[in-house]
């Protein structure tokens, strides 16, 4: 018997402080472009999570 997994991404934009200021499941930049920062005054993380669907 087969499980399917989907998988989950979740980017979040971090200033230097280590604040989370924005998540997005696509295109954190662009966000971040409307938010006034500029890039590299940011740092990106991204979370993975497998789900069982």
């Amino acid at each position: 018997m087969t499980t399917a997994i989907k998988v989950v991404r979740k980017y979040y934009a971090i200033d230097y402080d280590r604040r989370i200021v924005a998540e997005a499941e696509e295109e954190i930049d662009r966000i971040m472009e409307k938010k006034g920062y500029k890039k590299g005054t940011y740092d990106i993380l991204v979370s993975i999570k497998y789900v069982e669907s």
